[in-house]
């Protein structure tokens, strides 16, 4: 019997199967992978899984993954897995590892082998010269379907950029892959296509794997989405190009992956201190720290769910939001829905204004270094609901995770932001003027007037944090006199720093190294007296 060889199309440089998924998953130097490049997500998801279901080292007796050709498809190959593992699995674990395979060749169908990226379907007879042209320059089998998928990336590598927008004019929109390897993986490796090189930077997604600084890096948005905003503002008015041509440098010269930050080693000892420096945020704290401590036996992140802070102006909401942001290593941005006359600050405004542009939103995820920003929605029960607008508006889809992944500034709204990370935090002085809706999706929490005994915690700390901080602070004694201490707790705590400040400064003109009561007393007039106090204050 007489062997008939049939040419399959160039494989692309396999080897870097190898390359970049060793350092990662050292067993699968033991087994075979041989596919080309352009798998190499499909491939490393499918690992992940089998670790996550036979273990990190998995104990395999056979492993074979290759890659099957389709006459009828230009641009597909499907992985084949070939596997057998040592041990015995349950029901449980054989179906899991059956449906690991099954995602992967998936996903391997909807992949370009060639370069990574995402493949379109699009009809046969619509493209048919074109497609035809790229038969002949690939040489490969003249078999039709009615139906094909056609890769984007690798087309603008071989046609003119007119040839390139008939395709995209007819096929449907090139959807971007949300998983990738690992940041190695999606920036580094480079496949030969035609004697070019594409780089795979583009095929953004959420998850990275390995270990590093860059561990802990997600997409925000995917690069298409702004490739495509440019591509249709093309043919817009001279001032709407100028406006998106504006933004998409802007854009561009920030990267499209966010680190996520994460808890503090010492977030314990972090939370005790919170606790000692508001002590009238007792219950608020110790429900930050149940959730840090979910995240210190997961993946580190930092996560909370949406916490509304109710209570009196002064009472120090802010200052306690300033404080958790510095814990965190992560951004706070402040709202003021309160003043807003329409959704612009939180969501932008409708790209049909001329003078149209991003909200606070947009601007802290797409321009900011971050992916779980905390954002701050001050008084949100001072908003002015009309039938106009409603500022809060945006925040029923923004504080449902699964919606807030598909973000869109009402500016920009061609490229989805991935906002389900935002760290939600809102005040308000009474709970009962915030429309149900909203509030229900907060965790509230009451934040009472300090107690006398909360008080003087709040002005030791106060005291504390002086000597410590500022440069003078070294002059004076570390600890604060108790009638000083008296004095200082029938003021309103907004104004304590305040006063202290002052009061040192009247210290230090008088060559004394501790504070006393007349310096408290000289700056009586500075914020609020003991004529103002609140509450039971009032009457000390």
């Amino acid at each position: 019997m007489k062997v008939q060889f049939i040419r399959q199309h160039e494989t692309y440089n396999y080897q870097k199967i190898y390359d970049n998924l060793l350092p990662y998953f050292s067993w699968v130097g033991n087994w075979k992978v041989k596919v080309s490049g352009g798998l190499l997500n499909p491939v490393g998801e499918f690992f992940i899984e089998l670790q996550e279901i036979l273990g990190n080292e998995p104990k395999l007796k056979f492993l074979r993954i290759v890659e099957e050709n389709d006459d009828s498809e230009l641009f597909i190959r499907e992985l084949q897995i070939f596997i057998d593992v040592e041990e015995k699995l349950d029901n449980g674990r054989d179906g899991a590892l059956k449906h690991a395979i099954y995602n992967a060749q998936k996903k391997s169908r909807d992949t370009c082998y060639r370069c990574g990226f995402s493949v379109s379907e699009t009809e046969w007879g619509e493209h048919q010269k074109l497609i035809e042209r790229f038969c002949f320059d690939e040489q490969v089998s003249e078999n039709k379907c009615q139906f094909m998928k056609v890769c984007l990336n690798c087309l603008k590598n071989k046609y003119s950029v007119s040839e390139l927008e008939e395709i995209e004019k007819l096929t449907v929109e090139n959807k971007v892959e949300e998983t990738v390897i690992s940041d190695t993986l999606t920036d580094t490796v480079q496949i030969d296509a035609d004697d070019e090189i594409v780089d795979i930077q583009k095929n953004a997604g959420d998850i990275i794997i390995g270990s590093g600084e860059n561990n802990n890096l997600i997409a925000i948005y995917q690069v298409s989405d702004v490739d495509k905003l440019e591509i249709d503002y093309k043919g817009a008015s001279r001032e709407q190009a100028s406006r998106v041509n504006n933004l998409v440098k802007k854009i561009r010269r920030n990267t499209y992956k966010k680190r996520l930050a994460i808890i503090p080693e010492d977030w314990n000892y972090c939370c005790d201190n919170l606790s000692c420096s508001f002590p009238n945020f007792s219950e608020v704290t110790d429900f930050i720290k149940s959730q840090l401590a979910l995240s210190s036996i997961s993946n580190q992140v930092l996560k909370l769910p949406a916490i509304l802070l109710v209570g009196d102006a002064g009472i120090g909401k802010t200052e306690f939001m300033l404080t958790l942001a510095n814990i965190f290593d992560t951004k706070l941005s402040v709202i003021d829905v309160a003043s807003s006359q329409s959704g612009s600050a939180l969501a932008g405004s409708e790209n049909f204004w001329a003078n149209t542009k991003p909200g606070q939103l947009f601007e802290s995820l797409v321009f900011g270094e971050v992916a779980n920003p905390i954002i701050m929605l001050d008084e949100i029960d001072k908003v002015v609901i009309n039938s106009g607008y409603n500022p809060l508006s945006a925040l029923h889809s923004l504080l449902e995770p699964r919606q807030a992944k598909q973000f869109k500034d009402l500016s920009v709204p061609e490229v989805v932001v991935d906002a389900s990370h935002i760290l939600w935090i809102a005040t308000a002085n009474k709970l009962n003027l915030i429309e149900k809706p909203i509030s229900d999706r907060f965790t509230t929490f009451h934040i009472e007037i300090p107690s006398p005994t909360q008080m003087k915690k709040i002005v030791r700390n106060q005291y504390i944090k002086f000597i410590q901080n500022n440069p003078a602070g070294v002059y004076f004694d570390s600890n604060i006199q108790d009638d000083v201490i008296e004095k200082l707790c029938s003021f309103h705590p907004r104004s304590v720093r305040k006063i202290l400040e002052h009061a040192f400064g009247i210290a230090a003109i008088h060559n004394r190294k501790k504070l006393i009561v007349s310096d408290i007393f000289e700056t009586k007039d500075i914020g609020s007296s003991k004529n103002h106090g609140i509450g039971f204050m009032a009457d000390i």
